[in-house]
């Protein structure tokens, strides 16, 4: 009970006293400032082109652009949560969103791409703690009664505005503006953020001693989720482990990964970064499992829509944007209404979970039959079922996972849950980019066999190209060779268009392949926690 111990008065149920449009203040103005972390997560989403031109950084340098903040944020998720009972949850807030606003500003003047790395580095690490203490202090100060609305309005901030509002937004940047405006449009944002961390002045007073900080288990963390995000994220790319850097990342990940669990265990109750006891709640054990598979649906299909946008039906980026911009209003719909009904009727925040993955497949399977002559209108049905599907599904979760614990072991719990989500996301997105990947080398060799020069097929369609071409003036020459680049391009367009609709059938499955593990893992779950339960009264007795 010494996460949030108030420095003034204090309420006789241990919350911190407060007037009663406090609390939605600070929400408010923290689902705002969390709107930043949403900004900062999507810019390569659909203006990763026009950052390599304005930094003159080739792929692999831009990559790092958003490979260093993802790292940093998982990295210092651990973190955050470590010293939320250690440190003023105020300055704690404060002080990230001061990063936040300082980052963005050397994000948006530099066009160095190793200086942009770092700054981004700062902002995901920045990012991570803005998460933490903020989704904590929506614990804190709100009742369980309330906890359904308040968990809706952060999580349209937190998950679903990357995913909707921000794509659009950036798109509509970079076509219209310089892309360095994408970061300025973070300065508002966080000064919005800063009347949270002053309202929440007297909220999450330090309450023990700072303690030591285990930095080599620190150290190894960074280590070990800078090389996961590498592989994750440009292993499809390298061809996987036919090329020896991802070999060589993969191996020193590991060895990180296994120097930092070792340290953790070794420190369980003595200062550890991470606190393994918050699995011994069976709602929280299970919803990890669970937020992994749906950020695994959530970020894969954020990247996969725009680039089937862009890459197959000629969106601009700002078009391209626009696609996920209607599910907002869907998404809104679902966590509300999710939110109220759990608040309201005492609805158990497990019932909306499975019609929000049903909603999520069947947009998923809309969307598998797309063709590349189609347009914004035929996708928008498939695109706002996903989003009531989102907002149903990760309103409940976060409730299901968080909902039920300790004021003393929430935070960390929050950034677990995190962490989940965004591990998740990342394994989504190797997967689906490897799908991609190994559909277009199958659809290729597959839809050759109709280029054979002597297929009649083939050589009705270049006479008749050839024919209407000449009819608009070209040259017999000049229009056999147009004619050839034109059905070329075609069927470059139709193998993309068969391998990103394989791509939206295997997110529809997905869930069908998760749920034999899903139901296995509750099971156990509940057997487990039994026992230990009989076992605890046992020894009581």
């Amino acid at each position: 009970m010494t996460d949030f111990t108030a420095s003034s008065a204090v309420r006789s149920d241990g919350r911190p006293a407060t007037t009663a449009l406090t609390p939605w203040l600070i929400l408010a103005s923290l689902s705002i400032a969390a709107t930043m972390d949403a900004v900062n997560s999507t810019v390569l989403v659909v203006t990763r082109g026009h950052l390599m031109g304005g930094t003159h950084a080739t792929q692999d340098e831009i990559a790092w652009v958003n490979m260093a903040y993802v790292a940093a944020k998982l990295a210092a998720l651990p973190v955050a949560a470590w010293m939320m009972p250690r440190a003023s949850s105020s300055h704690m807030l404060g002080g990230a969103v001061a990063t936040l606003i300082a980052t963005s500003l050397g994000c948006s003047t530099t066009d160095s791409v190793d200086l942009l790395v770092c700054w981004r580095a700062i902002q995901g690490a920045a990012g991570a703690v803005l998460l933490v203490v903020g989704q904590s202090l929506l614990f804190a100060i709100f009742p369980r009664s309330r906890q359904g609305i308040a968990q809706a309005i952060f999580a349209f901030a937190t998950i679903m505005a990357p995913t909707t509002i921000t794509p659009a937004l950036q798109g509509w940047i970079a076509d219209a503006h310089s892309s360095s405006w994408i970061f300025v449009a973070n300065v508002p944002l966080g000064l919005t953020g800063l009347f949270s961390a002053f309202l929440s002045r007297d909220i999450g007073a330090r309450a023990r001693p700072l303690g030591r900080f285990d930095w080599a288990g620190g150290a190894a963390l960074a280590v070990f989720t800078t090389c996961f995000v590498f592989v994750t994220q440009e292993g499809s790319r390298h061809n996987w482990f036919d090329e020896p850097e991802v070999v060589a990342y993969f191996a020193v990940g590991l060895a990180a990964a296994l120097c930092f669990m070792a340290s953790e265990f070794r420190l369980q109750g003595r200062g550890a970064l991470v606190d393994f006891g918050v699995f011994r709640d069976e709602h929280f054990a299970f919803g990890f499992v669970v937020s992994f598979v749906a950020g695994c649906a959530l970020f894969g299909s954020a990247l996969i829509i725009p680039a089937f946008a862009i890459g197959v039906l000629e969106f601009t980026p700002a078009y391209a944007g626009l696609v996920l911009l209607p599910s907002g209003a869907l998404v809104c719909i679902g966590l509300l209404a999710a939110g109220g009904l759990i608040d309201a009727k005492g609805l158990d925040p497990a019932k909306p979970i499975p019609l929000g993955i049903l909603c999520l497949m069947a947009a998923m399977w809309l969307l598998s039959g797309s063709t590349s002559e189609s347009g914004l209108q035929d996708l928008i049905p498939a695109i706002m079922l996903r989003g009531l599907g989102l907002g149903l599904l990760f309103v409940s979760l976060t409730l299901v996972t968080l909902r039920d614990l300790g004021p003393e072991t929430v935070a960390q719990g929050v950034a677990l849950f995190n962490v989940g989500r965004q591990m998740g996301g990342q394994i989504g997105i190797a997967w689906l980019s490897t799908t991609l990947d190994h559909q277009n080398a199958h659809n290729r060799m597959v839809l050759s066999h109709h280029l054979a020069p002597s297929d009649p097929a083939l050589i009705e369609r270049q006479d008749a190209v050839t024919n209407l071409l000449v009819s608009r003036g070209y040259s017999p020459e000049e229009a056999v060779s147009a004619a050839t680049a034109v059905i070329q391009k075609s069927f470059a367009q139709q193998v993309a268009t068969l391998s990103f609709n394989e791509c939206f059938l295997a997110i529809a499955l997905l869930f069908v392949a998760a749920a034999p593990v899903l139901i296995a893992t509750k099971l156990i779950l509940g057997r487990l926690m039994s026992r230990h339960s009989e076992h605890s009264q046992g020894q009581s007795v």
